[in-house]
């Protein structure tokens, strides 16, 4: 009898109970990396949105530079279609020219580069125009990330101001963009279009294609 009751206590755990608690212990833990796996996504895409905003600073100051004390605003721009990706988005806006020298900056100076290679081996803030057999089909790009290989679409609209909507202090002198004759500042809205990536020399869109929009006003001052 004795024999019997220390065998009883000394009983370990069943086949049925290992497996039960290797079953939650596995559930556990796949929970614990799929929160991990998400988090770190999570923390991926506020970073790229991040450097993605410094980006289109940037080219906002950029832009404002040459409307503001150059002619760009005459015949700089170059009018482009088919930006259908986000309906509420204007589907008409404008690009860099394929080339800015001579008439706005010395060709040394040209930060503007058709060539995907040249763009590729090239400076982080130099832009891509990828030309097509239409103007208006041209597009412009720019690095976000080059080390991660990531770029964003640039691309922008132009609103007129008359002289009495930018009187407020901001700078904005409201000639025209040759600097001779009254005319009209404008509201530009700037939209930094991300991720892409350069395959095989050109860009292609991820299928979850983001938009940052930044505005501000310029015009040829005084």
């Amino acid at each position: 009898m004795a024999w019997r009751k220390l065998h009883k206590d000394q009983r370990g755990f069943t086949l049925i109970e290992v497996m039960s608690a290797a079953l939650v212990l596995s559930i556990f833990v796949t929970g614990i990396g799929a929160f991990w796996i998400a988090s770190d996504r999570r923390i991926n895409s506020l970073t790229l949105r991040q450097k993605t905003i410094f980006a289109a600073s940037s080219e906002l100051e950029r832009l404002t530079t040459l409307y503001d004390t150059t002619g760009f605003g005459v015949s700089g721009p170059t009018a482009t279609t088919g930006y259908n990706e986000v309906a509420a988005l204007p589907s008409t806006r404008l690009t860099y020219p394929t080339a800015l020298s001579p008439v706005y900056v010395a060709a040394g100076q040209d930060f503007i580069t058709t060539s995907a290679s040249t763009f590729v081996s090239g400076d982080s803030f130099e832009l891509y125009v990828s030309s097509n057999l239409l103007s208006s089909l041209n597009r412009s790009y720019r690095w976000i990330d080059k080390a991660q290989g990531i770029a964003g679409r640039v691309s922008w609209t132009t609103t007129a101001l008359t002289p009495s909507s930018c009187a407020g202090g901001d700078g904005c002198g409201c000639l025209d963009f040759t600097a001779l004759l009254a005319g009209s500042c404008y509201r530009l809205d700037l939209y930094l279009e991300y991720p892409f990536r350069m395959v095989t020399g050109s860009p292609v869109a991820a299928s979850n294609l983001q938009t940052v929009v930044l505005s501000t006003l310029v015009g040829r001052h005084t």
